[in-house]
């Protein structure tokens, strides 16, 4: 919340908007002569001109020549500043610091080169406020400013104005402070682990998109996302889930560093991706809030245009009175919320541009929102004895406007969605066990789940139904036909779960007919170690299974081989087959990366639109009494 000290600074930045458009407007140049001697001292203001803004701007002549002052400063400063630029390259920097600690300003000019590093930048910061520069995280025009990347090359230019987060809040707290630091990079590596599994499943896939990740729009269709844009977005909507938990956490500062991270992965998806879905929308529209909970509104120089992708966004999704969203879902009122904040930020921004008309208008429509979602206590108090969570009696509430038994009626369908959501990944978690346990065909696809479970439902064993899969290629005719010309079969025992290790005996028996050890040695892998099984795989694929060249004459049979294949299991893609195999140290990180990822995951899918909507509340009375202040200007 902003403080009355805080409230009194931007009154002032209003008064000199006002007094700079009537210098402008009349062409005094207060760094000039007569105003400011060449040193850029103060000289002389006449007191006819005092008056005169005065009178105009219903000001004491106090207040106006102190501004003029102020005014004259700033222009001889940042003039002093280009000319310092042109001739020897060092600019000036607008810092302003944010977040907890013991600083020795909170606000400070800066001159450096452009062409050092950020890692350089940032050690420069490091000396200026006393705080370590891995406890700082400088952020200008819009972005994170990359340690290894000079700031030349990262858009900043003379005079920019750089936000810079502080991590730390006391040297007491060394401890916390590298817990702080790292927390983003944890983030970071949990959401690519979490893309590096989903791109795993994507190798499992049939027909499609059976299995992993799947996006889809608004009315539910899936989209069909290559590859490496999958992998962005995976990351991107992880760590967006990251920075809405310190959202919720109020812990601005944080929050802010993982949606920039998370804005860096959404750019490299096609604008149809991110106009597919609203989390880009929402991704925006949070890092505007962040800046506003920072206090640095004006130091965002793409607010508007942040916000106005939002707005459009929004538009696409639910249509622009919500219309296609009450299609869809049935009601619009949950989804208002989002409308409360996107006009308050809109009004906010428009008030710094001087854009009066335009921010109360702003304004005025995040109060109808504010209005239609206010939700009566006794209700919600009611709604949470009968055993409701607070964020559903709440979401429920304005889902029905209010009516009591609808809300009851709504949360259970929720619930009850929620329960079959629920119900139906458990479900694909299975089959996709169940799809690594009955591996690869000859020509290198796995088995489909679908055709194993149908030969099992007309009575054939489970081995031999996967069997028959591997030699036909998921030809059921064949398979059929494979199951009753060979009886041998139908004795196979169950697939396996387990890793089925491959012995020299076993990969001897194979190479002494002939065929190549590697080719050998996944054979007999899909084949659960059945050397006759191998065979005929082998001989009906000519001795070459696809998806690995053959390895004659590279690399012979030895112990070794037996080794590595001890510890892959028969439904291992070839990929696989090669990676080396996890330390107990790798796989216990990853664990850990996963459970801190899981912890700030949602409990439900609409939890983003649980907004209590008092801190909106609160700024849209403080930015409406500030446009009442200042309607005499």
């Amino acid at each position: 919340m902003f403080c009355r000290e805080k409230m009194g600074s931007i009154h002032t930045e209003e008064v000199q908007r006002h007094l700079r458009q009537a210098l402008n407007r009349d062409k005094v140049k207060l760094w000039e002569s007569p105003y400011s001697r060449e040193d850029g001292t103060a000289h002389q203001i006449p007191e006819n001109l005092i008056l005169k803004y005065s009178e105009e701007l219903r000001l004491s002549k106090d207040v106006v020549a102190a501004n003029m002052e102020e005014l004259r400063l700033h222009a001889v400063r940042k003039l002093a500043s280009r000319r310092k630029f042109q001739t020897s390259g060092v600019a000036t920097l607008k810092i302003k610091l944010a977040g907890k600690g013991n600083l020795k300003c909170s606000s400070f000019e800066l001159e450096t080169t452009l062409q050092i590093l950020g890692k350089a930048f940032k050690k420069l910061l490091s000396e200026k406020c006393g705080l370590a520069p891995d406890h700082l995280k400088p952020i200008a025009v819009g972005r994170v400013i990359k340690d290894d990347v000079p700031l030349s090359s990262q858009h900043i230019s003379n005079n920019a104005q750089v936000l810079v987060i502080c991590l730390s809040e006391s040297e007491a707290e060394a401890q916390r402070k590298e817990e702080q630091v790292s927390k983003v990079r944890r983030a970071r590596e949990g959401a690519e682990l979490l893309a590096d599994t989903l791109a795993a499943d994507d190798d499992m896939e049939h027909n499609g998109n059976q299995y992993g990740l799947q996006i889809a729009d608004q009315t539910g269709r899936a989209l069909q996302i290559p590859r490496e844009e999958k992998r962005a977005l995976t990351v991107a909507m992880a760590l967006n889930e990251r920075g809405k938990a310190a959202l919720k956490r109020k812990q601005h500062g944080e929050a802010l560093l993982l949606l920039l991270e998370a804005d860096r992965e959404f750019q490299q998806c096609r604008s149809e991706i991110l106009q597919a879905v609203d989390n880009y929308a929402i991704l925006c529209l949070d890092i505007v809030w962040c800046y506003l909970c920072l206090k640095n509104v004006t130091a965002l120089p793409d607010a508007e245009n942040r916000l106005q992708k939002c707005e459009q966004l929004f538009h696409k999704s639910y249509g622009s009175n919500l219309e296609r969203l009450t299609t869809v879902k049935g009601s619009s009122g949950q989804e208002k919320a989002l409308f409360v904040r996107l006009h308050l930020l809109q009004g906010v921004v428009f008030f710094h541009q001087g854009r009066r008309n335009q921010a109360v208008a702003e304004l005025a429509k995040a109060d109808a929102f504010l209005r239609q979602l206010q939700v009566d206590e006794s209700k919600l108090t009611e709604l949470m004895t009968m055993g409701f969570s607070g964020a559903e009696a709440r979401l429920g509430l304005r889902a029905c406007s209010n009516n009591l038994q609808a809300a009851v009626t709504h949360i259970m369908q929720k619930q009850e969605e929620r329960r079959e959501i629920k119900k139906k990944e458990q479900e694909e978690r299975r089959q996709k066990k169940l799809a690594k346990k009955l591996g690869k065909t000859a020509n290198g696809d796995w088995v489909k789940v679908d055709l194993y479970n149908a030969l099992v439902n007309m009575g054939f064993p489970k081995g031999g139904a996967v069997a028959a899969l591997q030699q036909t290629n998921n030809n059921i005719q064949q398979a059929i036909q494979v199951l009753q010309d060979q009886p041998e079969l139908l004795t196979l025992p169950d697939p396996n779960p387990g890793p089925v290790s491959i012995t020299d005996e076993m990969l001897a028996q194979l190479v002494s007919l002939g065929f190549d050890p590697e080719m050998s040695r996944r054979a007999l892998q899909s084949c659960q170690g059945m050397a006759q099984r191998a065979i005929d795989m082998l001989l009906q694929s000519g001795g070459v299974l696809p998806g690995v060249s053959s390895a004659s004459g590279s690399t012979s049979t030895s112990s070794s081989s037996s080794t590595s294949s001890s510890s892959a299991t028969p439904s291992s893609s070839s990929s696989s087959d090669a990676s080396p195999a996890k330390s107990p140290e790798e796989l216990q990180r990853e664990k850990e990366a996963y459970e801190e990822l899981a912890s700030d995951l949602a409990d439900h899918e609409e939890d983003y639109l649980d907004l209590t909507l008092e801190e909106e509340s609160v700024f849209l009375q403080e930015y409406r009494a500030l446009l009442a202040s200042t309607l005499s200007f």
